[in-house]
């Protein structure tokens, strides 16, 4: 979905974000939910919202080559994905 508000010409709307990802258009749930996809990207920062609340990438997330897909790289904020399981198994306790 994201390569779909990159490859755009301008705004895209969930109407046609939804087209975009060959999903039905005319079904106003499988719209809700690619809408809801997209507003949690503008959350995480990867797009933003026009004046008319049609969705754009964000400023300097297109420069970078990034996606929200990319693990391990940086996002908009600068943060680093991380991952909250130990890497290791903790040691039990010691009797």
């Amino acid at each position: 979905m994201f390569a779909a508000v990159v490859a755009a010409s301008g705004p895209v709307n969930g109407v046609e974000l939804t087209r975009a990802v060959g999903r039905e258009a005319e079904i106003k749930n499988d719209v809700e939910k690619i809408r809801h996809r997209a507003c949690t990207l503008e959350k995480r920062g990867w797009l933003v919202r026009a004046e008319d609340r049609r969705f754009l990438p964000a400023d300097g997330v297109v420069d970078r080559g990034a996606s929200p897909a990319s693990a391990g790289h940086r996002r908009p904020s600068g943060a680093v994905a991380r991952s909250f399981m130990p890497a290791t198994a903790p040691e039990p306790p010691s009797r």
